[in-house]
């Protein structure tokens, strides 16, 4: 029996062996059939996705569901039908929403839980009355939301981290972190900047800040307008600033470190303005010819009396270059940037003067509001404010006076407007004084009323310089003048002031004492409101989602 089995197992073998090599000498693989331990893939079958607001718990209509190429869109209760294999990957995608994902599970349907990433709500000033025209941005995005007439607002594609920024002129800022709470509603704290004037003297001489803080300190004094760029064109700030580097305008011993004073100052509760100016720059003007006013007969530079020489407005490049340095600062962490000198050029050899374009208002008018335009749209996006030093002849006279200064083409475009308000540089007659600077209410309110027609209307908030000096054959001013003047721009609502002394020499009588209420920071915190929690976005809502506004 034995050998039986031994013979036709050995006559098994062989005939295996036969076909191989018949196989093989036709060209077709010897491999022989074996049984797999692999499972038989499960088979696809219908299931239910449903998409879900992670924040509300609401569904999610309208969510393009995808899984293997193929789309379904989820019905008015969130649920979109599909057919997949189980753990096929599925992704759901809405408006106002981060895209989601997930796996088919072996039996049952799928829950996917989308977060939503539009912010919405209303903000207001504090005593709950909407504010119209309040940026909103996430810190480091350019993104920006604009709140309408009743304060409403809606930024979308919002990160899951990082902090979002509610920016209003008039008014602190609020920066509050981003978390699963979509719906803020934001109570803006008012703010008014009461500024004395730094010059650069203040940072060179020992222990001439502290006591100038000290000032700060015994009085009501919150703010401090600090030079940064003057007439030279030199910064006085250490900064890896390309454009500034390439014309030597990065000085080699920076005059101050901002990294340590500006936490300095802020840790005293001092808002701090940084005072460039624009258009007289000797630095710039001598590395790039092709950016300044020409002298029609040397063909080098046109320079002022004073030896200073101004850029051309007109030039490709002049407002570029402003808007960089700005921002710069902004970055650098200053609570506000304001340009002065952002004009045309004047005090010199005018028969001499050669401009790109003709030197006409109808010319000089757009090339301002352009440099303004370009130099506020850096600042939509970040967290300082800009402001703007103008004359006050733009609200007297019915022209730009030669120099391109005009409401219409500086107001809608910066936080703060910042008219020069000294009462004896008005000519004699100004509003029927034949000497200004012996009426310094009557100047200054009368100078406010026509500024505050202008500016009807825009969320810029007009905050005049005043003097505490005397001016040519004018007497210097005192306690009084001071206080005529600040209570002129009380009576005119403008918000805030700013002193200004070349030497930094103030009359302390005539500042109040500190006021200990104010609260010198941003707002950070919501009060908690949870019924809010569960609201839907306005994406899940059906709500239209709000266009994003342009700058100005």
């Amino acid at each position: 029996m034995k050998a039986v089995r031994s013979e036709v197992t050995h006559r098994f073998a062989a005939a295996l062996l036969t076909l191989s090599l018949v196989l093989a000498a036709c060209g077709t693989s010897t491999d022989l059939p074996v049984r797999s331990g692999s499972p038989t893939p499960a088979a696809p079958r219908p299931l239910s996705v449903l998409a879900v607001d992670r924040s509300s718990g609401g569904p999610v209509p309208g969510a393009a569901v995808t899984v293997d190429g193929s789309t379904a869109t989820a019905d008015a209760s969130g649920r979109a039908r599909v057919t997949a294999a189980p753990g096929a990957r599925v992704q759901a995608t809405a408006t106002g929403f981060d895209a989601a994902m997930g796996s088919v599970p072996a039996g049952g349907d799928l829950t996917i839980r989308l977060r939503p990433n539009v912010v919405h709500g209303v903000v207001t000033d504090d005593k709950g009355v909407p504010l119209s025209g309040a940026r909103v941005f996430v810190d480091g995005q350019i993104a920006v939301a604009r709140s309408d007439a009743g304060g409403r607002y809606a930024l979308a594609g919002v990160p899951a981290g990082g902090t979002l920024i509610y920016k209003m002129p008039g008014f602190r800022l609020a920066a509050l972190p981003i978390d699963d709470r979509m719906r803020k509603d934001v109570a803006m704290r008012p703010f008014s900047a009461r500024a004395l004037y730094a010059p650069a003297a203040v940072f060179e001489a020992p222990d001439r800040l502290d006591h100038l803080l000290d000032l700060a300190a015994r009085t009501e004094v919150n703010a401090l307008v600090i030079d940064v760029k003057e007439t030279a064109g030199t910064l006085y700030w250490a900064t890896d600033l390309p454009q500034a580097k390439k014309v030597g305008a990065v000085m080699a011993q920076p005059l101050f470190k901002l990294d340590e004073l500006l936490p300095k100052l802020k840790a005293r509760g001092i808002y701090t303005i940084a005072r460039m100016v624009v258009m007289k720059d000797n630095t710039l003007g001598a590395a790039r010819p092709d950016l300044a006013v020409m002298n029609a007969q040397t063909r080098q530079p046109w320079r002022d009396f004073g030896g200073g020489i101004w850029l051309d407005p007109f030039n490709p490049g002049v407002a570029e270059y402003v808007a960089a340095v700005a921002a710069d600062l902004a970055d650098k962490g200053f609570d506000e940037v304001q340009l002065d000198y952002v004009r045309f050029f004047s005090d010199g050899p005018y028969a001499l003067a050669d401009t790109n374009l003709p030197n006409a208002q109808s010319f000089r008018l757009p090339a301002i509001r352009r440099l303004f335009r370009v130099v506020s749209a850096q600042f939509d996006h970040r967290k300082a404010f800009l402001g703007a030093d103008v004359f006050p002849i733009s609200f007297i006279s019915p022209d730009d006076q030669g120099i391109g200064q005009r409401p219409e083409v500086i107001m809608p475009y910066v936080d703060y407007f910042d008219p020069m308000t000294y009462p004896s540089h008005y000519g004699p007659g100004t509003f029927g004084f034949a000497v200004p600077n012996e009426h310094p209410y009557e100047i200054i309110n009368q100078s406010l009323q026509r500024m505050n027609r202008e500016g009807a209307g825009l969320p810029m908030k007009i905050r005049p310089w005043i003097q505490d000096f005397g001016y040519g054959p004018f007497r210097a001013y005192t306690r009084a003048d001071v206080l005529a003047e600040m209570r002129a721009l009380a009576d005119n609502r403008a918000r805030g002031w700013m002193i200004w002394n070349a030497q930094a020499t103030f009359t302390e009588s005539a500042l109040g004492p500190p006021r200990p209420d104010e609260v010198p920071a941003p707002v950070t915190s919501l009060p908690p409101t949870p019924s809010l929690s569960a609201e839907p976005s306005p994406a899940a809502s059906g709500s239209p989602l709000p266009s994003l506004a342009p700058s100005p």
